[in-house]
């Protein structure tokens, strides 16, 4: 039997034993390895935007006086580029994978200009119409032309092509073919009119898709009939003392309109408000043909300035002019036919 004193001592050397534990800690590690701590950015070796290898597009100035204007690349985005330096607004009447119609367009009372063309997907220009006029002074119109012709022709047929051109021009008042190596141009000098068309050798234009507004004739002289308006080759409603308001349209029979013009004159305060009214009876009996998308140009558009430009698959032009007495104001709305 084991005595009281060896169990006290046995007792103290087993606290003496736990208290080194507990102190000391276990033989084994409580935490884990320390690891070398991983990069947080990307490796230098990889690019950090996107791939510069593929081809790129790009808008050609933005929307064109409101008309869309969709994407060019080469020649076209170049001519766009350049035209609109001059002070053209340009739309596009199409802009599809398959190609694209483009217009740019400068108006001002008795002078104009307007450079047309069509190109394909990659920018490559293959028709053009290069038109300038100018009522008042014959010089002026061939100098308008030159900056068209040089603006869309250095980079699209050569500057010695160009020159081809202007030497054609500079022969007089007549009609002529003038051949180059980009293509054969029809060439109609009238004076106060100057007018280049033709296509890239080996090319074909574009076809234009048609385009008419679901109302047809008889259904838009119903309706103005109904608004006060007298019809025969047009409708006509008469506005304060001389003046009057006017809807002249064309159209097939019994097929949906394809040209309208709307107008307005008389004393400036009576055209100003008839102007307005026309617009509402017209675009009131209108239906289809993005009829919306014209009202609303049109609308934007209303301050008395010119403006031309390609709207929902149209031709939309604001003209007009105005003295202290009397007031014209047309807007026109056309299908767009094209011949290069």
């Amino acid at each position: 039997m084991i005595g009281g004193g060896v169990i006290g001592l046995i007792v103290i050397g087993l606290l003496v034993f736990l208290g080194i534990r507990a102190f000391g800690g276990d033989d084994e590690p409580t935490t884990q390895p320390t690891t070398t701590e991983q990069p947080t950015g990307q490796p230098t070796g990889q690019p950090t935007g996107e791939p510069t290898g593929n081809p790129t597009t790009s808008t050609s100035g933005g929307p064109g006086q409101n008309g869309e204007l969709g994407n060019a690349t080469g020649q076209a985005k170049t001519a766009t580029d350049k035209l609109q330096g001059l002070g053209f607004g340009c739309s596009d009447l199409f802009n599809t994978g398959q190609g694209a119609h483009r217009g740019c367009f400068k108006t001002d009372g008795r002078k104009g200009a307007e450079a047309i063309f069509q190109f394909q997907s990659d920018g490559t220009i293959i028709a053009v119409r290069l038109q300038a006029e100018d009522d008042d002074n014959f010089n002026n119109a061939q100098v308008a032309f030159d900056q068209l012709l040089q603006a869309l022709g250095n980079d699209t047929f050569g500057a010695d092509q160009v020159k081809k051109v202007q030497d054609a021009v500079k022969t007089g008042q007549r009609s002529d073919e003038v051949g180059t190596t980009w293509g054969e141009f029809q060439l109609s000098n009238q004076g106060q009119s100057v007018r280049l068309s033709g296509h890239k050798s080996g090319e074909d234009s574009l076809d234009l898709p048609d385009q008419s507004f679901d109302t047809t004739q008889a259904q838009l002289v119903t309706a103005l009939k109904a608004k006060g308006y007298v019809c025969t080759t047009s409708c006509k409603k008469d506005v304060g003392k001389y003046g009057y308001q006017r809807v002249f349209f064309y159209a097939s029979s019994g097929k949906g309109i394809k040209d309208i013009e709307i107008s307005a004159s008389g004393e400036a305060g009576d055209a100003k408000k008839a102007l307005p009214a026309a617009l509402g009876d017209a675009f009131g009996a209108l239906k289809g043909g993005n009829v919306e998308a014209v009202k609303a140009y049109v609308e934007a558009h209303n301050d008395g300035k010119p403006y031309s430009a390609y709207v929902g698959g149209w031709k939309v032009e604001i003209s007009g002019n105005s003295s202290a007495s009397y007031t014209s104001q047309q807007v026109s709305i056309e299908y767009e036919s094209f011949y290069a």
